[in-house]
This record gives structure tokens, C-alpha cells and sequence, in this order.
């Protein structure tokens, strides 16, 4: 049985990975969404023509990149629990604070870049799909064209939607990281200044 100790460390590590998992996912969605349309010419959207679905895509490998940072502090935390250590910054006092605020700072800049990102997926796919969904009057329906269109538009956005909503999970996530990271900091600062 883990003891209590390392289970706060073992926690951050999995929010960790499944956030990391849920930005890889969500950078694969945005990166292959694309739309094409049987026209003359033919026409084909993708995320670059989409200055959202730019965003999001951003946003989703500055979130890889900075995971992938924090993963070596996490595991060195877990390690650190495991032999009786403080974790990162161990044994200096104010100075494992000072780190461990600057990671939360971290944390949370990065949580709130996160959900920025979902918010413009989402805002922008569901303003642009109701107001195409607007467009195919009665009168349309019912051609093949114009069906095929509709449900590969509805495709796209769905793709999109997905993508944001994968991102606002791994928001979450990192929202439960800063949970546990500020409650291991007041257990810190409790047990150095009480």
C-alpha cells in the first residue's frame, strides 16, 4: 500500500498524463478537421483558414509542450515523498515555498490558457454552425448536394467540438492539479512555521 505521503505527488502525476492525453487528443482532432466542399472549384477548410481553430491548435501544443515540463517534477516529487523529502525544493524552507508557488503560478497560468482555448473552439463553432444551420432553408433539403454539404459541415464542427471539449477536460484537469498543489503548500508552510 502507497503510503500517504506519496499518494498527493501520485495524484498530480496522473492529472498530469491524462491532462497531457487529452491534449494530445485534442491537437490530433483540430490538426486532421478539415472540409471539403464539391464546388467549382473545389474547396477545402481546414484549422489554418479558421483563426479559432488556429488558436485552439495553439493553445493545445504550448499545453503539450508545458506538461511535458512538469512530468520530470512530478515523478522527482513522487520520488522525493517516497524517501521522506519535501519534494521540489526539498529541505529549504523558503525556498521549496518559492518554488512550489512559482510551479503553482504555473499551474494556473497554464489552466486559464487552457480554457481560453475551449472557450474559442466552442464560441466559434457554435455561433458559425447556428447560423449555417440557418442557411439550408426548407426548399434545400432534400438534394443530395445539399445534404452531403450539410453533414460534412456538421462533421467539421462536431470535430471541432470535440477537440474544445477535450481541452476543457485537460483545463480541468490542471484545475484539480492547483487544488492539490495548494493544499501540499499550506501542509508545507504549516509544517515549517508551526
Amino acid at each position: 500500500m502507497a503510503s500517504r505521503t506519496v499518494l498527493l505527488p501520485s495524484a498530480v502525476l496522473i492529472l498530469r498524463l491524462l491532462s497531457l492525453g487529452l491534449l494530445a487528443a485534442s491537437l490530433a482532432l483540430i490538426a486532421a478537421d478539415k472540409l471539403n466542399v464539391d464546388s467549382d472549384p473545389p474547396q477545402r477548410y481546414t484549422f489554418r483558414d479558421v483563426y479559432a481553430y488556429r488558436y485552439v491548435l495553439a493553445v493545445a501544443v504550448i499545453g503539450c509542450a508545458y506538461t511535458l515540463l512538469q512530468l520530470p517534477l512530478a515523478a522527482v516529487s513522487i520520488i522525493a515523498s517516497g524517501n521522506n523529502k519535501r519534494g521540489i525544493g526539498a529541505g529549504g524552507g523558503s525556498v521549496a515555498v518559492a518554488l512550489l508557488v512559482l510551479v503553482l503560478l504555473a499551474d494556473v497560468v497554464f489552466a486559464l490558457l487552457l480554457a481560453t482555448g475551449a472557450a474559442a473552439g466552442f464560441a466559434f463553432t457554435y455561433d458559425v454552425k447556428r447560423y449555417l444551420d440557418g442557411q439550408f432553408d426548407d426548399d434545400s433539403i432534400g438534394t443530395p448536394e445539399v445534404d452531403k454539404l450539410h453533414r460534412d459541415m456538421d462533421k467539421f464542427f462536431d470535430l471541432a467540438y470535440a477537440a474544445a471539449g477535450l481541452m476543457l477536460a485537460a483545463a480541468a484537469c490542471m484545475a484539480l492539479v492547483i487544488m492539490l498543489s495548494v493544499y501540499s503548500l499550506a501542509r508545507q508552510v504549516r509544517s515549517d512555521y508551526i
